[in-house]
């Protein structure tokens, strides 16, 4: 597997980047990251299973004095850690973890931790340990209990933690607010939300009294989980009943839910609530304010607030200009993600891995070239970025840059080293695995994540769903999905994707399900959602449907952007419905924006296919009385619009018109105006148009060549033979719709015999035959049965026209069988010896 190989390849010459990682195995070792639980136990556990980093001082040092003045915690510590679960008595090995946590209250933590290494192998054993009779006195019992009830809660075994709860209420104990605390965020990450809403009950009755610690968990849980009537009732609950005041905190996971679940508006009222009744915003208030505008493509509002901000004394980290330059990027705004960047290095904040995940995914996104070297800049500088901080922005640039295997060598060597690894570098190597459609690697790189014991992010999940989607296993996404709705994650992005996946699938029902879905799990789409379900139903041509979407979007006060504007009016145009088509982009110029090129584009195409020629002319002097500059995809829609019409000179003008403004035509173009001139029997006129292409280093393609043969057969069809032989030696390469249009005027011409005998031979030679050759191959048929005879002067020419395909035949041959694939380049045309008034004029 390339994973596995690549984490095995030693490279002869490592890249400078590579090399960094010794440079950060010389900054890891600071005692912020040292855990004095890890030497204890077995390495399977030793991620999974750590002290908050906010425990491990104090723990370090009783576990140091102890050492020093305990002969028997050096016996305690080799009991409860050595060998595998049943190495020992587990009794024994229970009583020692409960010495060492009697021994100083900063070991009890440690001490869970080391129990917890057992589980769950050890469950039933720890059950009845703690509860047994024989343990000692009352005392004693209660700290047996809740030393497994913290066990069981560091190792995520809620129900068996809820088991030993009861016994210590049974025993007329009171637990602990820290463990009620744990247990709660551990029920509502399980989704046990009613056990978890028993156990707030159950401390409202009988103590202890819930603290502000308490209700935050419980809030934070309603919020995770989508009930925000429940969070908002006991946020009220909180003061009035239980004399606790909210505190900033409390505030801002209520914000915070309503801004994911897609009520920013209420987020609003709460943030006024929040200062009128004297709780002070904090600046992750304005982070979570200033993301969801931002999210909602209200770009202006954002900076405003985010200016508020100093206004009032809160200084902006760098999540706030993160969040900001995020909303830029996005919105493909990079000069003004730019700027911000710059704003932030001149405020002192020193830019970290998601700084360079958001300006390297806009500058690969829009190809601007200064937030390119904003992203070289943000990978080099900041020396006081941690370890795992840049080790994520390395693994980051190899990712942008396309060196997967190297960047999967770096994080197994950090891994392997030590290093302190992040979720952030891991959701970058899956995001890119998933993007190349490697979807086993980017699995397996999850799997790898939940074995180190690092919690894979909403991120994680979203790149999985990604990488699945753009190989259409939508099944397989959806069940990941459901995997994030059972555990709680947040959900607004992950259904984006896959409702936008649906639509390009084609699947109108699996994507409406979705939309629905969203309504009864409580998830309010946010701007990107409308946009997508908007995007979505007009690529299927629902319009009517589209554009209730588009109304009840603006009317929840989301408003939408020139691609969602786009979007509707290409769908109406589409339809025919010039009328409303208009009537959008004046009510997208009163909304603030402008119409930029794309939406003339579309309104042009669509005033076109009416023929409404004279309102075309006036849109585009509007367009450009607007500071629009018109494009070759522009250009090139009126001039077929003229040549559809018949009207050559009309086309000419815009093709003069074209030249005039320094816009460079394509191959559309020619191929356009070769149709035409083709359609209105102006075939020397057609082989100018060639032979200028071929001045003009344009290289012809399968179109051109096809447009070209299908006028000449029209004309002389022993021409276009020889023609066909000269324009083979080009590097003109014959495909199906040739041969149809070989075969067709073999027909028309009364060559029926030829045209089955052709095909015949073709068919031998594998030539990928379509429903059109089949319709021809029919034709022939029936053309023969209708006329079995052939004059001799017809079967003369035929041996003379059989010839000529034949030498056709040989090249095409010769070239299906040739190893290699030829693509038309400009070098493999040659404008010396490819003068079409000298093919025109033989025969």
């Amino acid at each position: 597997m390339r994973l596995l190989a690549a984490a095995a390849r030693q490279p002869n010459t490592p890249h400078p980047l590579l090399a960094a990682l010794r440079r950060l195995l010389s900054t890891a070792t600071s005692s912020s990251y040292y855990d004095p639980t890890a030497q204890f136990l077995h390495p399977d556990h030793r991620r999974v299973l750590s002290l908050p980093a906010s425990l491990r001082h104090d723990a370090l040092l009783a576990l140091a004095r102890l050492l020093k003045t305990s002969p028997q915690c050096h016996l305690a510590l080799h009991a409860v850690s050595g060998g595998s679960p049943y190495s020992s008595p587990l009794a024994a090995r229970f009583a020692a973890a409960s010495r060492l946590s009697a021994s100083a209250s900063a070991l009890r933590p440690f001490a869970a931790i080391l129990l917890a290494a057992l589980l769950p192998a050890a469950s039933a054993d720890l059950l009845s340990w703690s509860s047994s009779s024989s343990s000692g006195c009352a005392r004693a019992r209660y700290a047996a209990l809740r030393l497994a009830l913290h066990a069981f809660l560091a190792a995520g075994m809620a129900a068996e933690a809820l088991h030993v709860l009861a016994r210590v209420r049974r025993s007329g104990n009171t637990p602990s607010l820290s463990a009620l605390a744990a247990l709660l965020r551990l029920l509502f990450r399980g989704g046990e939300v009613r056990a978890a809403w028993n156990v707030f009950e159950e401390m409202a009755a009988r103590g202890p009294r819930p603290s502000l610690a308490i209700f935050n968990a419980m809030l934070l849980g309603f919020c995770h989980r989508g009930m925000l009537r429940l969070a908002s009732g006991l946020l009220g609950v909180m003061e009035n009943k239980f004399g606790v005041v909210p505190d900033a905190c409390s505030y801002n996971i209520l914000i915070k839910g309503h801004c994911v679940f897609g009520w920013s508006g209420d987020a609003f009222k709460l943030f006024e609530e929040m200062c009128t009744s004297g709780r002070d915003p904090t600046v992750m208030t304005y982070n979570i304010l200033v993301d969801v505008l931002c999210h909602e493509g209200r770009m202006v509002e954002a900076r405003k607030l985010f200016d508020e901000m100093a206004q009032v004394g809160i200084k902006a980290n760098t999540i706030t200009f993160n969040v900001l330059i995020d909303g830029y990027a996005k919105t493909g705004r990079m000069d003004e993600a730019s700027t911000a960047y710059k704003e932030m290095i001149v405020r002192g904040l020193v830019p970290d891995s998601c700084t360079f995940n958001i300006l390297a995914a806009g500058a690969y996104k829009f190809g601007h070239n200064a937030a390119q070297l904003l992203v070289h800049d943000c990978g080099m500088s900041g020396s006081h970025i941690s370890a795992a901080e840049r080790l994520d922005v390395l693994v980051c640039r190899l990712c942008w840059d396309g060196r997967l295997d190297d960047a999967w060598e770096l994080l197994h060597g950090a891994i392997e080293q030590g290093v302190p690894v992040s979720v952030a570098g891991f959701n970058a190597l899956i995001a890119a695995y998933s993007k190349e459609g490697l979807h086993e690697a980017a699995f397996q790189l999850y799997r790898i994540m939940n074995k180190l014991g690092l919690a894979p992010s909403t991120h994680t999940f979203n790149y999985l769903i990604m990488g699945l989607c753009h190989q259409g296993r939508l099944d397989e996404a959806q069940l990941v999905l459901e995997h994030m709705v059972s555990k709680g994650y947040c959900l607004s992005t992950s259904f984006t994707i896959y409702l936008d996946a649906s639509f390009r699938e084609g699947d109108a029902v699996r994507a409406l399900k979705c939309w629905d879905d969203m309504e009864k799990i409580g998830l309010q789409p946010d701007f990107i959602a409308f946009s997508a379900y908007v995007n979505g139903l007009c690529r299927l041509d629902y319009v009517n449907e589209a554009y209730q979407a588009f109304f009840e979007m603006t009317t929840r006060g989301l408003v939408p952007n020139n691609i969602t504007y786009n979007s509707i009016i290409s769908a109406f145009c589409r339809a025919g419905n010039m009328a409303e088509a208009l009537k959008l982009q004046k009510q997208m110029r009163q909304s603030g924006l402008v119409p930029d090129v794309y939406t003339s584009n579309i309104l042009i195409d669509g005033l076109c296919r009416e023929g409404n020629l004279n309102m075309v002319d006036s849109l585009l002097l509007d367009m450009c009385s607007n500071g629009l500059i018109p494009d070759t995809v522009t250009y090139n829609t009126i001039i077929n619009a003229y040549c559809s019409a018949k009207d050559m000179n009309g086309a000419m003008n815009f093709m003069n018109k074209m030249f005039a403004a320094g816009c460079e035509p394509d191959i559309f173009t020619y191929n356009i105006w070769m149709h035409s001139l083709c359609s209105n029997h102006m075939l020397n006129q057609a082989g100018k148009v060639l032979d200028e292409l071929a001045a003009r280093g344009c290289a012809p393609n399968s179109v051109t060549y096809n447009t070209l043969m299908d006028g000449i057969c029209s004309d002389v069809l022993d021409r276009a033979m020889i023609l066909t032989g000269r324009l083979i030696k080009m590097a003109f390469q014959p495909n199906t719709i040739t041969l149809n249009v070989f075969l067709s005027h073999f027909c028309k011409q009364g060559f029926g015999k030829r045209a089955l005998m052709w095909a015949e031979k073709l068919r031998e030679d594998s030539f990928v035959f379509d429903d059109a050759t089949r319709n021809i191959i029919d034709w022939a048929q029936r053309e023969m049965e209708n006329d079995p005879q052939a004059s001799k002067e017809d079967i003369d020419r035929c041996l003379f026209l059989e010839f000529l395909m034949f030498m056709t035949y040989e090249t095409m041959h010769n070239s299906r069988s040739s190893k290699a694939t030829h693509v038309p380049t400009d070098k493999g045309f040659d404008p010396a010896g490819s003068n079409m008034m000298t093919i025109l004029d033989t025969g």
